[in-house]
């Protein structure tokens, strides 16, 4: 899976990639430098797309220009680079980020593409515990409970392990937005009249009357399995579960939609797909009554 031929990046930059051994390598080049890096790390689980990542020095790497995207089978620019003039092959190669730092740091990346605490060597190289993203990101250490569990010790085995289906839906919505990027701080802060803040889930549903009026029974897990992949163009799947609650037998009952019938997709009109670029779409978690062409904010 790497580009063919060449790609081009305005201003006047080329970029080649081949096959070095087990290594793939990106060069990018102009009429008068040449700059070549190795693609060390690839973050993402593919059903979008996958953005890769390498050490540029012992302060900082570089996310970088180009990543594949699922849906067209392609490499394009990394959303976010589109509207980026470089200047030189540095520039053109990607976004430079600190190690660690103020603001935005690739050690940010790291922790939610990779599973147990980070180290750092001297020489500035990030080292994780565990690479992608797994049971323990979630339940966090896991030998204790092991332990009991092969002891025989069913009740110290509960408490030995976090669960997150233990906490309140607000406090899930916390939990899960470590990685799903739940802005903390007054919701006055958070722009959602911005298309790419849609792939920020948590702020979006936070504001749903369904989250709000649902008397904590509604959270992220009630639609999502968190042990199984999403189920995409399932929507009988997610019609059940609207349908829980959205039914004339719930007690008390919640509103009915009139277009409804079994085959109905409610989250294509009450959570609307939201392009936020040419390759990359996300439903829109703010549940809601959307009028016309509008994606971002519901009437209603």
């Amino acid at each position: 899976m790497i580009p063919q031929g060449v790609l081009r990046r305005p201003p006047q930059f080329r970029f080649r990639y081949r096959r070095s051994d087990s290594r793939i390598l990106a060069e990018v080049e102009d009429d008068e430098f040449v700059m070549e890096l190795p693609l060390e790390w690839a973050f993402g689980a593919g059903n979008h797309g996958v953005t890769f990542v390498s050490r540029l020095n012992r302060s900082s790497y570089v996310e970088h220009a180009f990543s594949y995207y699922a849906k067209p089978g392609t490499f394009d620019a990394t959303t976010g680079h589109e509207s980026i003039r470089p200047e030189s092959v540095l520039q053109a190669m990607g976004l430079r980020y600190q190690v660690r730092g103020q603001g935005n740091s690739i050690s940010d990346c790291f922790n939610c593409h990779s599973t147990g605490p980070l180290s750092y060597s001297s020489r500035g190289e990030i080292d994780v515990t565990e690479k992608a993203v797994r049971c323990e990101t979630c339940h966090g250490p896991g030998r204790g409970h092991l332990e009991a569990v092969s002891s025989g010790d069913g009740q110290l085995a509960r408490s030995s392990i976090d669960n997150p289906a233990r906490l309140s839906p607000d406090a899930l919505l916390q939990f899960c937005g470590d990685c799903h990027r739940d802005p903390r701080g007054a919701a006055t802060a958070f722009d959602y009249e911005r298309a790419w803040n849609v792939r920020h889930q948590p702020p979006y549903f936070r504001q749903s009357p369904c989250f709000q009026n649902s008397g904590g029974t509604l959270s992220c897990v009630t639609c999502h399995d968190p042990h199984e992949d999403v189920r995409r163009n399932e929507p009988r799947y997610y019609r059940a579960r609207c349908m829980a609650c959205h039914d004339a037998s719930y007690r008390p009952p919640s509103k009915l939609c009139r277009a409804g019938s079994e085959d109905t997709d409610c989250a294509e009109c009450h959570m609307p797909e939201v392009q936020v670029s040419p390759h990359l779409g996300f439903k829109n978690h703010w549940i809601g009554i959307y009028a016309d062409e509008r994606r971002l904010t519901p009437s209603r």
